[in-house]
């Protein structure tokens, strides 16, 4: 303890111990070595006084630091125990809250787990694709008109859409369901003949027969004639369609009196003498006309090559004929100085048959096109195009509604946040009964579009240019071919209003009939094309007509006018589209297949934004 010396007033005071032990002088010198021994008690403490001490009066003082050094060290314990309970608290409540925690993530991730697992798959699982509903109408009846009014559509230019919906969509990770509606009882449009049961037409309705098929009405070369659709269907179906030459045929020319003239099909096979007797009767136009029927096959190979533009100017411009779509006949005709007799005893006669209306109602690249289809129709044999249509839907898994008549069309809102495309449709399944079917995107594969009333006023206006006409198409059984229009030919065309509209008299093949008897008898069968009723004329005929078959064809050629003018193929920005607005410039199977791809384009190039 230390010790304490205190001094009164008028004392002696005490020596300084410092004065006798001054501190020793600082100096820079190392310190001795260190001993081991135990060292005297000055060197212990060199502090201790030697002489004796005075009282001690400090001693209270040192008992008061003491009580406080007491108080203190018990104010330090007690705040000690109140940190130290404080602490427990502290962890108790933690360990409570630690213990809550776990039993609610424990609970949350028994009643969460689905929803974990559905997130933790978002994170590492791609979802699927969305799949996208088109529809696309093929016939269709018209519930403003007082008797049904059917449209052919589900032919090529449907098909052909469906085709290239189909692998476009998958080449781009695009998922489509494609649905055709078709009113007839088979796919085919104007092409496909079927009976009142919905099944092919045979001769004699025995079907021991070969039915009539596309290439009876519009010749053996159909597919030959119509390159593109032919490898578009080769390429889908991973064949090759076998197509052989076929031999010549005669074609009479019959002005209602007499015949006259004749010529040989295709034209490059006239033989010399025959060319020679047309040089000398009608002079140049013989060989002008034919440069011109070459140049309009050579066209149908164009269309193989043409680019998918939504725009028919700019699809015209591109191949260099668009000129051609703007020019009258009178002055293509003019042009190639192609006139006199020739132009209405053989030309006017040829695109007749082939668009059953008037040559100065065309444009001049209609002209071009009817020419060289008309040279060379039975030019070539092979592939049946109804077939390869069916096989082609086949292939895409396209769904098919048969005897489906759609009659109507409208965008509406189906919910608070959705709109959709309503197909309003009746079929014999359905007992007649009016459905609607919602679909996300919808094409027209019809001549008209009246079933879509919201169309924009500039598009019906253009459209409304497009028009169409009427065709009877009649099949019958004689005993003995035809020879009063030039002999035993295969083809008799007719001048205009020669025998009261009809356009045509082809022979198509010939007939082995089994009698009741069961004897067989050889019949001949012919095909008539006419503007009206094909048979009331020719029972006229006195042909001893044994077995008929007609059918109207509604809408069957459209009015091909000269015109800059040409309606959209797009009609609605909510997803519809048609096909016939090619038909203002020309109706073959080729230029319908084409313009199917188009819509087709645009739709799938939708579909991915």
């Amino acid at each position: 303890m230390a010790r304490y010396d205190y001094s009164y007033p008028n004392s002696t005071p005490a020596p300084s111990y410092r004065s006798q032990t001054p501190p020793p002088a600082y100096t820079y010198d190392p310190p001795p070595p260190r001993s081991w021994g135990r060292p005297p008690p000055l060197e212990y403490t060199p502090l201790i006084r030697k002489e004796p001490e005075p009282g001690r009066p400090h001693i209270i003082i040192s008992g008061f630091r003491t009580f406080y050094a007491c108080i203190r060290d018990s104010s330090i314990l007690l705040f000690s125990c109140i940190a130290d309970c404080f602490k427990l608290l502290l962890v108790f409540i933690g360990e409570f809250f630690l213990q809550l925690l776990v039993f609610a993530l424990i609970v949350t991730f028994i009643f969460y787990v689905p929803s974990l697992s559905r997130f933790l798959k978002s994170l590492f699982v791609v979802p699927p694709p969305p799949v996208y509903s088109v529809a696309i109408i093929g016939m269709y009846t018209l519930k403003r008109l007082k008797r049904p009014s059917r449209k052919r559509g589900a032919g090529p230019a449907g098909i052909c859409a469906a085709q290239h919906l189909y692998h476009r969509a998958r080449a781009r990770g695009v998922h489509v369901n494609i649905t055709i509606f078709e009113s007839a009882p088979v796919i085919g449009g104007q092409l496909a003949l079927n009976s009142s049961t919905g099944s092919p037409v045979f001769p004699y309705d025995d079907p021991t027969q070969d039915p009539i098929i596309a290439e009876d009405i519009a010749g053996t070369a159909l597919l030959w004639g119509n390159p593109l659709f032919t490898k578009t269907s080769e390429k889908i179906l991973g064949d090759e369609v076998q197509i052989s030459e076929a031999d010549s045929q005669q074609v009479s020319y019959f002005s209602g009196d007499h015949v006259v003239a004749e010529t040989t099909r295709p034209y490059a096979k006239t033989p010399f003498f025959d060319w020679t007797g047309l040089i000398f009767r009608y002079g140049s136009s013989v060989w002008s006309a034919g440069v011109m029927a070459k140049q309009g096959a050579e066209l149908q190979d164009r269309l193989v090559d043409l680019p998918l533009v939504p725009d028919i100017a700019q699809l015209m411009i591109s191949i260099g004929i668009f000129d051609y779509v703007k020019k009258s006949t009178r002055q293509e005709l003019n042009d190639r100085g192609i006139g006199g007799a020739y132009v209405p005893e053989v030309l006017s006669p040829e695109v007749g048959r082939v668009y059953s209306q008037s040559m100065s109602d065309i444009s001049a690249l209609a002209l071009m096109l009817a020419a060289g289809i008309e040279d060379t129709a039975s030019a070539y044999v092979g592939g049946e195009l109804i077939e390869r249509l069916e096989m082609i839907v086949s292939a895409i898994g396209a769904h098919v509604r048969e005897s489906t008549e759609v009659h109507g069309i409208k965008y509406a809102r189906i919910d608070e946040d959705n709109s959709t495309w309503l197909v309003q449709h009746s079929s014999p399944s359905s007992s007649g009964r009016l459905q609607a079917e919602p679909f996300d995107k919808v094409i027209i594969a019809a001549p008209k579009f009246d079933l879509y009333r919201a169309a924009s006023a500039e598009d019906v206006e253009a459209a409304s240019v497009l028009a169409y006409h009427t065709a009877h198409v009649a099949f019958f059984t004689v005993p003995r071919r035809i020879d009063a229009y030039g002999g035993d030919v295969n083809q008799v065309l007719f001048l205009e209003n020669a025998l009261g509209g009809i356009r045509e008299l082809a022979f198509v093949r010939e007939i082995a009939r089994i009698g009741d008897d069961g004897h067989s008898t050889v019949e001949y069968l012919y095909r008539a094309l006419a503007d009206n009723d094909a048979l009331e004329q020719l029972e006229q005929l006195n042909l001893r007509i044994s077995w008929s078959y007609q059918k109207k064809l509604e809408n069957a050629y459209p009015y091909m006018l000269p015109t800059t003018r040409f309606p959209p193929f797009k009609l609605s920005d909510k997803g519809l589209w048609w096909t016939s607005a090619i038909h203002m410039i020309a109706s073959t199977v080729d230029t319908s297949c084409h313009a199917g791809k188009i819509v087709a384009e645009q739709l799938i190039n939708e579909l991915r934004r």
